[in-house]
């Protein structure tokens, strides 16, 4: 009980100083001053001592983590994979019926406030489709469709256009899509832009946040064939074609996720 009552009383003494105490005689802060709280000072009395406080002036009554930062005094940054523990199992093909499962189990979160998965966020490899090579073309990239999507539920549609190139020389244009779903067991997580989960990307223009210890991503591409105009798997429309090669030959695709947190 003894030493319950000493702490009170020194930190009486840090929230005086706050407000200002009477001088000493060099001119100083007096008995009531910051000096008179030692190593216990606890400036802005968010709960963690000064001398471990690595963000002060913590706005008033907002939650910190271990290192006395709140939410507002953070930014995102970017964590090198795999993060926070977790495991990562993927099963399935992008570009084949059923497409690809990315799932995330036992993740722990610690004392942090967000997780963010962030699509396509690596400038080194484009995201993106391509039957004719390479992708060189900014419109081989996977590109945000708003009409398309639905991110409140979840799901997050990007589109692009290829070419494939053909036995005859010709290469008829082809338009592709690329459909994300994320989702925590049974919920749908929402998706969201960059600017709204207040993170700065790389190259990324949406994500989600993960609020639990697991949740799974599943993506299926396809492209529209033209002469039917329904959507197929692009590697299952790839192998119907008279390409000229065999195999996946000039078929290239890019896709992926990046984690950041705060």
């Amino acid at each position: 009980m003894g030493t319950k009552l000493v702490l009170l009383v020194t930190l009486v003494g840090c929230a005086k100083a706050q407000t200002g105490g009477q001088p000493g005689p060099d001119g100083g802060g007096g008995g009531d001053g910051p000096a008179s709280c030692g190593e216990l000072c606890d400036t802005d009395m968010d709960g963690v001592l000064d001398t471990a406080d690595m963000c002060p002036n913590t706005p008033a009554g907002e939650p910190v983590n271990l290192s006395g930062c709140s939410d507002s005094q953070l930014v995102s940054e970017l964590v090198p994979f795999p993060p926070f523990g977790l495991t990562w199992t993927p099963t399935g093909d992008l570009g084949r019926a059923g497409g690809l499962d990315w799932t995330y189990v036992g993740i722990q979160r610690k004392d942090l406030f967000h997780i963010h998965w962030i699509v396509c966020d690596d400038p080194m490899t484009p995201c993106g489709l391509s039957m004719d090579g390479p992708i060189d073309a900014p419109a081989e990239r996977w590109t945000f469709s708003a009409a398309l999507s639905d991110l409140p539920l979840g799901k997050l549609v990007l589109t692009n256009t290829t070419r494939i190139a053909l036995q005859d020389g010709t290469m008829p244009q082809l338009n592709g899509r690329l459909t994300l779903t994320i989702t925590e067991g049974t919920t749908a997580i929402p998706f969201a832009d960059v600017a709204t989960l207040k993170v700065n990307p790389r190259d990324g223009t949406h994500g989600a946040g993960v609020k639990g210890t697991a949740f799974t991503v599943k993506i299926l591409g396809e492209v529209q064939d033209p002469s039917t105009m329904m959507w197929r798997p692009y590697a299952d429309y790839y192998d119907g074609a008279p390409t000229p090669t065999m195999g996946t030959g000039l078929l290239v695709t890019s896709f992926g996720g990046s984690f950041y947190a705060r």
